[in-house]
C-alpha cells in the first residue's frame, strides 16, 4: 500500500508527516517548523515545500511513492475547490488554491479540510466516537471549533462553514470569543477561561482576598486555563469555583448541540480531555436543565482519545476521507482466498511485480464500492472496449464460482452478481450522441447519467490519453465517483486524474492489452472470492 503525506497548517507551527495506512494510521516520520505567520503566504509556503522535500529525501522517497496529500487548516476555506480563503491566524493567505498548487508540484492529488472537521473524522473513525453514526466533536483548545457527523457523513454546509459551534451565543453579554460577546468560545475556550480567571482574580484582589496563585507570585496577565487547572487539581477552592462556572457554561452549549443534532456522542478535546473531572459535575447539571430529556438520554459526553497525535492524524484523514478509504482496513486480514488470486497473478507474471500496490488498491476501491451499494462503470476503445465487456461478464455471473442464490428464486438458475455496466455497449445512445453532439463525450454523457457518488469508473486506455475515456474520467471525478484506470507504462493523462492507475509495463497497444487481461482477471477473481462462496 502506498504512503500518505499529511500537512497540518497552524498560526504557531506547521507539521508535515508521512504515514502508512494499514489497520490504522501509522505515523512514520514528521518534521515541524515555526509558522511565523505574520510574514505572509509566500515565505510560509516556501518553508512548507522545503520541509516536504526534506521529509521525502530523508526517507528515500519520491512523489510516486505517495498516494495522496491531506492538508488540514483553519477556516474559512473551500474544501471542494481546495482553496484557503482567509483564516484570521494566517495573514496574507487569501484565496490560495493550495491543493492545485501542491498537486501540480508533486503530481499527487491533494485535499483540504477545516482542521476541526478533520479532527472530528479522526475521533469518529479512530477515537472516542468509534461505532457511532451521529457524533459532534469540539476542539476546546485555544478557541472552540467543531465538526458534526450526521448519519455517517461529515456536514460541510452551503459555504463549508458547518460546525462553527464556538460562534453560538450563550448569553446576551459575557466574555468575547469568535468576535461575539457571550459566545460559546468566549466562555469555554482556553483563551476564554484565562480571561474569566483573570477577571475573577481581579475581583478577589478588590476584596482583599488574593487567591493562592497570586500569593505564589503569578501575575494576573500570566493566568491561563492550564494554571487554574493545576490549582484546581490540588484542591484550591477558588480554582475549583472557576472550573465549576466553566462547566456550567459548557453544559449550556452542549444542550444547544444536543437539541439541534441529537448526537449519540459528543467528543471534546484539549482542555476537556485533560480536565474533564473538574467540569463534568456542573456540566451535567446544566445539561439536564437545558436539553430535551429524550435526546439527552441517548447522549454520552466523552474526552477525545487520540491525544497529541490528533493534528497529524487529522491531516492524513483529510486525504483518506476524500478518497473514501477506511483507515482501519488491514490488508492482511482479508480472506485468504482473495490473497490466493492476488499472489497467483504475480507468480505467473513476475513482470507485474511493480504493480502490487496499485492492484491491491484497485481491489479495495471496488470491494468497498460494491459493499456500500455502488456499481462499476467501464469504458474503452477497440480492444479496450472488448475488455470492458469481458469484465462485465466476469462480474455479473459466476467466474470461478457458481455463486448460488439458494432459495431466493426457486426453479430459476440465477447466480450472484456484482453490478457492472460497460458504457461501450450502449450503441443507440452512443451513435445518437456522437452524431448530434460530440463523439468525444459519449462516455462522459453516460457517466453523468448513470454515475453516483460511491460508484467506480474503470477507464481503459493503452496510452492513457484516449480523449473520450479521459473526458469520462474527468466527469466521474467531478460527480464523486472513484476513478481507476488500466493504461500502459506512462499512464498518460489518466495517471493524473485517476485515484488508482495500473500501468502495464509495456508501450505498444497489443503488449499492454496482453497484460491487462491477467490483471483484470485477478481483480474479478478476488472480488468473487470476497463476496461469494460455493
Amino acid at each position: 500500500m502506498k504512503l500518505f503525506i499529511g500537512i497540518d497548517i497552524g498560526g504557531t507551527k506547521c507539521a508535515v508527516c508521512l504515514a502508512k495506512v494499514d489497520g490504522g494510521i501509522h505515523i512514520l516520520d514528521k518534521l515541524v517548523f515555526s509558522s511565523n505567520a505574520a510574514r505572509g503566504f509566500e515565505s510560509m509556503y516556501g518553508d512548507l515545500l522545503a520541509t516536504l522535500d526534506d521529509l521525502l529525501a530523508r526517507q528515500g522517497l519520491t512523489s510516486r511513492d505517495i498516494r495522496a496529500i491531506g492538508i488540514s487548516c483553519g477556516g474559512p476555506l473551500d474544501s471542494k475547490r481546495g482553496v484557503v480563503l482567509c483564516p484570521p491566524n494566517l495573514p496574507g493567505w487569501v484565496d490560495i488554491p493550495l491543493c492545485e498548487m501542491i498537486g501540480k508540484r508533486y503530481g499527487v492529488p491533494a485535499y483540504l479540510l477545516n482542521d476541526a472537521n478533520a479532527c472530528a473524522l479522526v475521533e469518529w473513525k479512530l477515537g472516542a466516537g468509534r461505532g457511532t453514526k451521529n457524533m459532534v466533536f469540539l476542539t476546546m483548545g485555544t478557541g472552540m471549533g467543531g465538526g458534526v457527523i450526521s448519519d455517517g457523513r461529515l456536514l460541510s454546509g452551503a459555504s463549508d462553514m458547518a460546525g462553527e459551534i464556538g460562534h453560538l451565543r450563550l448569553h446576551p453579554t459575557g466574555p468575547i470569543g469568535f468576535g461575539k460577546a457571550g459566545s460559546f468560545e468566549g466562555y469555554c475556550s482556553g483563551g476564554g477561561i484565562a480571561r474569566q480567571a483573570q477577571a475573577y482574580t481581579r475581583a478577589l484582589l478588590e476584596k482583599g482576598k488574593p487567591p493562592a496563585w497570586i500569593k505564589d507570585g503569578v501575575k494576573t496577565e500570566e493566568i491561563s486555563a492550564g494554571l487554574i487547572a493545576k490549582y484546581a487539581f490540588a484542591g484550591d477552592e477558588d480554582a475549583l469555583k472557576i472550573y465549576e462556572d466553566i462547566g456550567y457554561w459548557l453544559g449550556k452549549g452542549l444542550a444547544l448541540i444536543t437539541d439541534m443534532f441529537n448526537p449519540e456522542c459528543i467528543v471534546i478535546g484539549s482542555i476537556f480531555a485533560r480536565s474533564h473531572q473538574l467540569l463534568e459535575k456542573s456540566m451535567y447539571e446544566s445539561l439536564k436543565e437545558e436539553a430535551i430529556p429524550y435526546s439527552l438520554s441517548a447522549l454520552r459526553v466523552v474526552p477525545a482519545e487520540t491525544g497529541e497525535s490528533l493534528g497529524d492524524y487529522a491531516a492524513i484523514m483529510t486525504a483518506l476521507y476524500a478518497l473514501d478509504i477506511d483507515p482501519m482496513y488491514k490488508e492482511s486480514e482479508d480472506d485468504p482466498r482473495v490473497l490466493a488470486h492476488y499472489d497467483r497473478l504475480f507468480e505467473r507474471y513476475p513482470a507485474l511485480n511493480g504493480l502490487k500496490d496499485s492492484v491491491m488498491e484497485a481491489y479495495i476501491a471496488l470491494r468497498d464500492s460494491f459493499e456500500s451499494g455502488g456499481k462499476l462503470l467501464l469504458c474503452g476503445n477497440g480492444g479496450s472496449a472488448s475488455d470492458s465487456a469481458h469484465i462485465v461478464g466476469e462480474l455479473m455471473k459466476g467466474f470461478y464460482l457458481k455463486r448460488p442464490l439458494k432459495d431466493r428464486f426457486p426453479g430459476m438458475p440465477l447466480q450472484g452478481a456484482l453490478p457492472a455496466v460497460a458504457l461501450t455497449e450502449q450503441s443507440a445512445l452512443s451513435t445518437a450522441f456522437g452524431n448530434d453532439v460530440d463523439a468525444a463525450y459519449v462516455f462522459a454523457q453516460q457517466t453523468l447519467g448513470l454515475g453516483k457518488k460511491g460508484d467506480v469508473l474503470l477507464a481503459i486506455s493503452t496510452s492513457g490519453n484516449s480523449v473520450n475515456v479521459v473526458n469520462a474520467a474527468q466527469v466521474a471525478k467531478e460527480t464523486g465517483l472513484k476513478v481507476l484506470s488500466l493504461t500502459g507504462t506512462s499512464g498518460g493523462k489518466l495517471r493524473d486524474i485517476s485515484d488508482v492507475c495500473i500501468t502495464a509495463p509495456a508501450s505498444t497497444p497489443a503488449d499492454v492489452q496482453e497484460y491487462h487481461l491477467p490483471i483484470y482477471h485477478a481483480l474479478c477473481a478476488m472480488l468473487e472470492a470476497h463476496f461469494f462462496k460455493e
